[in-house]
């Protein structure tokens, strides 16, 4: 497949930042639209973490993404003059004895997870955290400062004649002057992927940044809901997951709730101020894997990249690069874990 002689990037959230910055460091030309729609990554927490905390298992390919997605954004770091990559333990609190011995063991060797894994005596904790049934840490986990991220990565672009407010529908076609449409938008995708018979859903999330009375320590804590300190010396909290929400709506009952649940985490409790309350759609899909690649024969110049879920901080430039080296015909499509023709439902019309 030739070089197309510019691609259009449609959506400006983490998606299409880093599939721009991906065109950008291969010296390929491409122009970025966004409608101002509300996108997730205005609101996302941005964290990354190896280990799905439900069954202490690793993430997909968690090691390697990971590591991947440390060098780009370090790599964009210097490119913006900003700081984008925080590293930050997560302390997980166990919720029973059952958790608290499965961990133990894998935490002790010879599982894929064990790596990440480290046991915590009561003595290693934060006078705050309330622990009950101990906790332990994952060292290498983090986040992203996202908003800022695609902030500055679309001033960067707009600055250079590259960036422009616009929409984009795939009945719009592939417009002039472009050869292909990366498609971005996330949940703004989910009308013209269901053409092809491709289900992309809305997750709805909400988040706090909160002022405590006293100090929580510089670790995030996890117990189902989470607390991540800020340099500001506030910390965000989430996060709800809902899929019968289909606006990003800040629900008058969530301060509350999620509150109620950090405090379950908490040695002492002074409700603490709440600053700001924000929301947002996540896109995902049932197995929790992204939608990327060229989807229809009769709509060639088009591809997806969109569904990251949660997860879109660590998988983010993997999902990027492998997009855009379909795109490119480096290779003959992306692999097949994230191409859509592991839905059965999918038809390349």
């Amino acid at each position: 497949m030739p070089s197309p002689r510019r691609t259009l990037i449609v959506g400006d959230g983490l998606a299409g930042a880093l599939v721009a910055w991906e065109l950008y460091f291969r010296g390929l030309p491409f122009e970025q639209w966004s409608d101002g729609s509300p996108a997730a990554s205005d609101v996302a927490a941005g964290m990354f973490n190896p280990v799905s905390f439900r069954r202490i298992l690793a993430q997909w390919n968690a090691k390697v993404q990971q590591e991947e997605a440390q060098k780009r954004f370090r790599q964009i770091e210097r490119e913006l003059g900003v700081e984008l990559w925080h590293r930050v333990p997560i302390i997980r609190v166990f919720p029973d004895e059952a958790y608290a011995a499965l961990w133990k063991e894998r935490a002790a060797g010879g599982h894929e997870v064990s790596e990440f894994l480290e046991s915590l005596k009561p003595d290693d904790l934060h006078k705050s955290i309330a622990a009950p049934f101990g906790a332990g840490r994952v060292r290498d986990a983090g986040w992203l400062d996202v908003p800022t991220f695609t902030q500055a990565s679309r001033e960067r672009w707009r600055s250079q004649g590259d960036w422009r407010c616009q929409g984009w529908s795939l009945a719009d076609g592939c417009p002039e002057g472009f050869d292909s449409v990366l498609d971005c938008r996330g949940v703004g995708a989910v009308d013209d992927l269901a053409h092809f018979g491709l289900e992309l859903r809305r997750n709805h999330g909400e988040v706090l940044r909160i002022q405590p009375a006293e100090d929580w320590g510089d670790e995030t804590v996890n117990n189902v809901c989470w607390a991540l300190p800020l340099p500001d010396g506030t910390y965000r909290v989430g996060s709800t997951y809902r899929w019968d929400v289909a606006e990003p709506t800040c629900l008058a009952e969530t301060p509350a709730h999620l509150l109620e649940r950090v405090s379950q985490a908490r040695a002492e409790w002074n409700s603490p101020e709440v600053l700001n309350h924000e929301a947002g759609l996540r896109p995902s899909c049932f197995d929790r894997r992204p939608i990327l690649g060229q989807v229809s024969q009769d709509h060639p110049y088009y591809y997806a990249c969109t569904g990251w879920g949660t997860r879109g901080v660590s998988i983010g430039p993997t999902m990027a690069r492998w997009v855009v080296e379909a795109l490119q015909g480096e290779i003959p499509a992306v692999p097949d874990e994230v191409h859509p023709k592991r839905f059965r439902t999918f038809t390349e019309n």
